[in-house]
């Protein structure tokens, strides 16, 4: 069990020496997430402080949205860097992560409608579970959005893992380090994995009240989303100053050049 121990903690240094991460930072990246399920469970028994927590424009839901709009920009500016590295496939991909994110924010606030006063079109108020304006609480998108979030959490808690055993002996490329989260982020996806896996497969029909609580889970899905873009930004700064960034060695200064002992 020791030598168990000892390897999971050598394989979190290395993460985060890959990542150019300080013992605290990797800390609050993984606590963040507790922090925000446990703050759901202690505010349930008090009915005013959880319906402020995580109703409909509550701190949660306006969390998100916050999260979501600066994550709008992050994908954008990740996606031109890729762009100016030669990774076009990348760029593509995050620049329609960008877009993903900005719909899903307007999403989340129903398009203003709540801010604005307008009306739920009569043919959508028919078919929303809420009787708003957005189109996430519509039966079938519903459990096609929660399958998604399941399906990229998993990703995003498999992917660091087979880093640091299957794939332990490669070097990690730029594709890598915007492709594969940190191990520090494992937390903020499994939350919203294991709460939705539950939902999904235990206890398909509960209360308001119960359901509410996956404002918590998707507050740290986009935590998490939103700490890696950051943390992928920042390792693949300055690749394309080379005069082939697409075929050119990591510099000194570059993440990928930093070197882990994989011996231990």
């Amino acid at each position: 069990m020791s030598s168990i121990i000892a390897s999971v903690r050598d394989r979190l240094r290395d993460d985060a020496a890959e990542w150019r991460l300080a013992g605290w930072q990797v800390a609050a990246i993984a606590l963040a997430p507790v922090v925000v399920a446990l703050s759901g469970i202690v505010a349930f028994p008090f009915r005013g402080i959880y319906a402020v927590l995580a109703n409909e424009d509550g701190v949660v839901e306006w969390l998100q949205f916050g999260i979501l709009l600066v994550l709008i920009g992050t994908y954008a500016i990740l996606a031109r860097r890729l762009w100016r590295a030669d990774r076009r496939g990348l760029a593509v991909f995050y620049a329609l992560c960008s877009l993903a994110a900005l719909f899903i924010a307007g999403e989340e606030i129903s398009w203003g409608q709540r801010i604005l006063g307008f009306a739920t079109p009569d043919g959508l108020d028919a078919l929303n579970a809420q009787g708003e304006t957005n189109l996430h609480n519509i039966g079938l998108v519903t459990k096609v959005f929660n399958l998604v979030v399941v399906g990229l959490c998993a990703l995003a808690i498999l992917f660091p893992i087979l880093r640091w055993t299957g794939w332990r002996a490669t070097a990690r490329t730029m594709a890598g380090y915007v492709v594969v989260p940190p191990l520090a982020l494992i937390p903020a996806f499994a939350f919203p994995f294991a709460h939705r896996m539950i939902r999904l497969g235990l206890f398909p029909e509960v209360g308001e009240r119960i359901s509410k609580y996956a404002e918590f889970a998707e507050l740290s899905f986009y935590f998490g989303l939103l700490v890696f873009a950051w943390l992928a930004i920042r390792a693949v700064r300055g690749r394309w100053d080379a005069p082939d960034a697409s075929t050119s060695e990591p510099s000194a200064g570059d993440p990928a050049a930093i070197t882990v002992d994989r011996s231990r």
